[in-house]
């Protein structure tokens, strides 16, 4: 048996809208790079950790926001009646322009407080900048989704352009005139994601606010979401609360640092994302038509293919890491040229738990990835301080490790009796 990893014809994707949904993704994750390339050069190491640490509590919003209003969406507007959807879209429209506020305004206070307990990083210079990043990112990735929803992804992709080229065109520009800071590339963040929000609310129809269907569907979304919400909680913070240590204890660089290694291999992620619209899907097949030892067939062949793609790609980005990180982000960082091969060795454990996680996945007990996500948040919070005060910055790399370790021994221990009852002859 081949690993196919096609989805259909070309013509067949064109038609359908996939072809642009992976183009969008392509977009959105290579003007990422880019950007991230860009601002690492003009705002220098210490400058491009502090416009990482903020940018670390834009993501915090994002994580509440995906399972709070799009994860609901993306499920129950399908389900939904051709009359009820036009009210319930809009409905969540209302609800998505009240949280981001919510949350934008949440950003200030913690602004404030972090000002006070983190003095010397003059934390306040964000004060306005950071909660309009955060507002203004929320409503972007909503419409992006929104458009996505209703088919028209040509929208999501409009608006995707926008915000995210428009940042890098702005920066690339702007840094011939004057010097930035984060302050300021939050501030232009903040401008071009709004602009392309409002390009989406102004493609929607007449907006009908109606107070007892918004008051249902925040409830509907509630009851959805309120374990999808903690879970995406837990899922962030133990992969981030070690990141956010070394910035405590260690300054803006180490998060620079950090945010520098995850870039180079976040060249994984076009990988990891095929494999997620793809192979749970596959597996699903497989067990239908021959049980649960046609599926373990399945992965485990699935494993040994894609992962020897993943591991030659990591293998590359280690050997050449030093010519990599100078080529891209300067001689500044060629010095951490360490902690880029560690997170080289840290994503072939990741990969390593893929295969496991759909098998638990198509077997339905996803009850033990909510578990796995507390035991490696408890873990986190008991030793993140001091593994990070005891290893520095490699810490970041041995919290993140010793993590990814724990998921794939409580995957394991679960799958076990499954595969001992399997024959792989």
């Amino acid at each position: 048996m081949r690993l196919q990893l096609s989805l259909s014809l070309p013509k067949q994707l064109i038609k359908s809208g996939t072809a642009v949904i992976y183009a969008d993704q392509a977009l959105v994750s290579g003007l990422n790079f880019l950007s991230s390339v860009l601002l690492a050069r003009y705002l220098g190491l210490e400058g491009f950790g502090v416009y990482s640490i903020a940018w670390l509590g834009v993501m915090i919003a994002s994580s509440i926001n995906q399972p709070f209003i799009i994860s609901p969406m993306q499920t129950l507007n399908g389900k939904k009646t051709n009359a009820e959807q036009s009210d319930y879209l809009q409905a969540i429209v209302f609800k998505q322009l009240f949280f981001a506020g919510l949350m934008g305004l949440l950003a200030f206070f913690v602004v404030i407080v972090m000002s006070y307990v983190l003095d010397q990083w003059k934390v306040q210079s964000i004060i306005l900048a950071f909660p309009l990043a955060v507002f203004a990112f929320l409503l972007q990735d909503f419409f992006r989704r929104y458009f996505f929803v209703i088919g028209k992804p040509y929208k999501s992709l409009l608006i995707d352009a926008i915000a995210y080229g428009g940042v890098l065109l702005a920066a690339f520009a702007i840094h011939f005139v004057r010097a930035m800071d984060a302050q300021f590339i939050l501030l232009i963040t903040a401008v071009f994601f709004l602009y392309a929000s409002l390009v989406g609310l102004w493609s929607l129809d007449q907006l009908r606010f109606k107070p007892k269907v918004i008051k249902a569907t925040i409830l509907e979304h509630w009851d959805f979401s309120k374990w999808l919400t903690v879970t995406a909680l837990l899922q962030w913070f133990s992969g981030n609360l070690f990141i956010i240590a070394a910035g405590a204890i260690l300054g803006p660089v180490a998060v620079g640092v950090t945010r520098m290694a995850q870039n180079i291999v976040g060249i994984t992620h076009v990988l990891f994302l095929a494999m997620e619209n793809i192979i749970p899907i596959r597996a699903s097949l497989h067990q239908r038509e021959g049980g649960n030892e046609e599926m373990f067939r399945y992965l485990w062949k699935f494993a040994l293919q894609m992962g020897a793609v993943t591991l030659t790609l990591l293998t590359v980005l280690a050997i050449f890491s030093k010519q990599i990180i100078l080529l891209f982000y300067g001689a500044e960082f060629v010095i951490y040229q360490h902690i880029l091969i560690g997170f080289c060795a840290l994503y072939v454990i990741i990969f390593i738990g893929y295969p496991l996680r759909y098998a638990i996945r198509t077997l339905e007990n996803t009850r033990l990835i909510f578990i796995s996500f507390i035991a490696t948040s408890i873990f986190s919070v008991l030793t993140a301080y001091p593994i990070i005060k005891a290893f520095g910055l490699n810490g970041v790399l041995i919290g993140l490790g010793i993590t990814q370790l724990i998921t794939l021994f409580l995957y394991y221990f679960s799958l076990r009796k499954e595969v001992a009852k399997l024959s792989f002859e």
